[in-house]
């Protein structure tokens, strides 16, 4: 009601502040709504990151909308490799399995051979590989750290992403790495930090990179 003004006063960002609080304990059509406002272009609020945390997190649930958009996030992006774009291509094929209309359209073009070269992704459309791809339980517990992160709580953050971090969820590797950079919630501790990030790293996350270039020497 709050996102369109149906019998309240409309007000977006108070919408999308509940749809992330549902979403953050695994409500998988809350994540699907925040996800697609978290990706509206001309919106204050808009971040494709945090877009794709939460579309990933409705898609591992089943929902083929979350599938299909997360599916054209990932083609779209300048930063995603071969293995991605295979990925997104198959979010796209289970979506129209399930009856996304525009999927099976789209599923049904790529019958076609192309009348022409695609055109390369927008540079201005980029997002993170390292976001994508985690079960609805690490989704679940990943976003529960964000949401705790937002509101302060950064020793409780720390303690959701860390278990998440030793099973390879990249993004909490990386978040985890910062945490421990800046000593926020744990003490600052340079070489924990420079393992996360590394690991990170190893593994795409582009942010994690830039980061490692500047910490102070082991």
């Amino acid at each position: 009601m709050l996102r369109r003004g149906e019998g309240v006063p409309q007000d977006r960002e108070r919408a999308l502040w509940f749809y992330e609080r549902a979403a953050s304990v695994g409500l998988a059509s809350a994540a699907l709504n925040a996800g697609m406002m978290r990706i509206e272009p001309d919106a204050p609020y808009h971040d494709l990151e945090k877009g794709a945390e939460w579309l990933n997190l409705a898609a591992a649930a089943g929902s083929p909308d979350a599938m299909w958009e997360l599916g054209l996030l990932i083609e779209n992006s300048a930063k995603s490799t071969p293995s991605d774009v295979s990925a997104a291509q198959a979010l796209i094929q289970r979506a129209a399995e399930l009856g996304h209309e525009e999927a099976q359209l789209r599923i049904g073009e790529e019958t076609e051979a192309p009348l022409s070269p695609q055109p390369p992704p927008s540079q201005s459309n980029t997002l993170a590989p390292s976001t994508v791809l985690v079960s609805p339980e690490q989704g679940a517990r990943f976003m529960a750290g964000v949401h705790l992160f937002d509101e302060g709580e950064f020793l409780a953050a720390a303690e959701q992403w860390r278990p998440l971090a030793e099973e390879g969820v990249v993004e909490a590797q990386y978040r985890l790495g910062r945490l421990y950079r800046f000593g926020l919630g744990v003490g600052p501790d340079v070489a924990l930090a420079r393992k996360w990030l590394t690991a990170a790293a190893a593994r795409g996350h582009e942010k994690a990179a830039k980061t490692l270039e500047i910490l102070p020497a082991p």
